[in-house]
């Protein structure tokens, strides 16, 4: 900001002309500042006309319109800041004021339209995230394809929509595995199943589809035995039989049903205890074991169904829990934010896993951001590095060298500020200006670039 005091009276108060042709050299400089956007350049020469005379030419008019020119541009640079950090909505506010107040200021209505289709992408991206953990593969492949499109680079739609793709890939196979499983064509499912393994080692129960389809020539045998001792009433022989088709395979023709006839009314109350005990313990894996045993046994068990549910929701809780943590210890964050927010889908008031997805999701956005700062580093493009290191500072205060770095953009904005300024002030023939400027920068940095020269020029002229 011009640096001349304010609200003292004009040096040519006393002459006339000389006042004269000092408030027009004022008008003059507050006319370039306004030309260059230098708001608060332009409002010190303004009040200084002001204080002086009241009612010279158009300054009131003009001082109006710089001080609504410069809130226009403060927000505008809110709007923008806010548009970086991926603060939608403030960023709306900010541009739809703008637009409110002039339609026509720089480039506003194109950046509130932006803001607007970034509040869009963010409500079909939320929805794409539903479909995802809820595993509807064909909606969630549909609606971030439509985020690709609209926008390439969104966040993690790509990652998202090429796993989308992978899943409902593994699930076909799946499905088609377990289908020649059903038509007794082992050597397909088999098939099927490697396929699988090689897509995603570890997939669901492929190992063992893989085992049972090899096994299902030995399944068939015991199945008849089974079926025969069933048939003479032989319970004990039967279950013994059935048992080993049903641990195998539990829809193997009607091995499951005979099997649940034969020991049923026996094995419903242990089932039960067992299944009790294990809910009320935390077992979620055995608990859901025992509840889909006896539900298979008898649908209208007391109080089955219930468990049964509750338990597949707690068991997909600890498994996306340990698979997140485990995502997490390792900074495997997208994988962690994606476990986290099925989790939050499913317990919505997990307290835990909340503070576990704002930190694995502020990881990711610190790590994103300091990439960026180091590229504009790279490139020395300081102003823009300070901005990015600047977020990341304020997201996580002591990130790596964030703070040596911080400190040494802010200094060669100063030095590069401080540089323009000598150089001006030399231009203008303000040679003690100039002069301490430099030496200002010399305190700085006595290496920087070639002040050095520079003062023993204005110190030679001025000598």
């Amino acid at each position: 900001m011009n640096q001349e005091v304010r609200g003292v009276a004009s040096p040519y108060s006393g002459r006339v002309p000389d006042k004269e042709r000092w408030l027009s050299s004022l008008y003059e400089k507050a006319q370039r500042s306004i030309s260059r956007d230098e708001w608060e350049d332009a409002l010190g020469y303004l009040e200084q006309i002001t204080l002086t005379k009241p009612d010279y030419r158009d300054t009131t008019t003009l001082t109006r319109e710089t001080w609504q020119k410069a809130r226009l541009s403060k927000a505008y640079l809110q709007g923008v800041a806010s548009l970086k950090n991926g603060n939608v909505e403030a960023a709306l506010g900010y541009f739809s004021w703008i637009v409110n107040e002039d339609p026509g200021f720089r480039d506003a209505p194109i950046k509130l339209r932006k803001a607007q289709e970034q509040a869009r992408l963010a409500e079909l991206y939320r929805k794409g995230l539903n479909h995802y953990t809820d595993g509807r593969w064909h909606e969630a492949i549909e609606i971030f394809g439509q985020v690709i499109a609209q926008e390439p680079g969104y966040r993690h739609a790509l990652d998202m929509l090429d796993d989308s793709r992978e899943r409902l890939k593994l699930v076909s196979l799946y499905n088609t595995g377990l289908a020649m499983i059903e038509d007794g064509n082992w050597e397909t499912a088999a098939e099927m199943f490697r396929k699988i393994q090689t897509l995603r080692p570890g997939y669901n129960d492929v190992a063992l589809r893989l085992r049972e389809a090899e096994r299902m020539r030995r399944l068939k045998a015991l199945y008849e035995r089974g079926k025969e001792a069933y048939a003479v009433g032989n319970w004990s022989q039967a279950i013994d039989y059935l048992d080993q088709v049903a641990a195998a395979e539990d829809s193997y023709l009607d091995a499951a049903e005979l099997l649940r006839e034969a020991i049923r009314e026996k094995q419903l109350g242990y089932l039960n205890e067992d299944a009790e005990e294990a809910f009320d313990a935390g077992r979620w894996a055995e608990a859901l074991e025992h509840y889909q045993a006896i539900v298979s046994m008898r649908a209208d068990y007391p109080r089955a169904q219930a468990r049964l549910i509750e338990a597949q929701r707690q068991r997909r809780i600890e498994v996306a829990y340990d698979e997140g943590l485990r995502n997490f210890k390792s900074r495997r964050w997208l994988e962690a934010i994606v476990h986290f927010e099925e989790i939050l889908a499913l317990d919505p008031r997990n307290h835990e896993v909340r503070d576990l997805l704002e930190q694995a999701s502020t990881e990711k956005k610190v790590g994103d951001l300091y990439h960026q700062a180091t590229r504009c580093l790279q490139a020395r493009n300081w102003i823009e590095a300070e901005e990015w290191l600047e977020q990341i500072d304020s997201l996580q205060p002591g990130y790596r060298d964030v703070s040596r770095l911080l400190e040494r953009t802010r200094l060669q904005i100063q030095l590069g500020k401080l540089y323009a300024r000598a150089q001006s002030a030399w231009e203008r023939g303000q040679r003690s200006e100039a002069l301490a400027a430099y030496e200002q920068i010399m305190d700085l940095d006595p290496n920087y670039r070639d002040v050095a020269s520079q003062v023993q020029k204005v110190r030679a002229i001025a000598g």
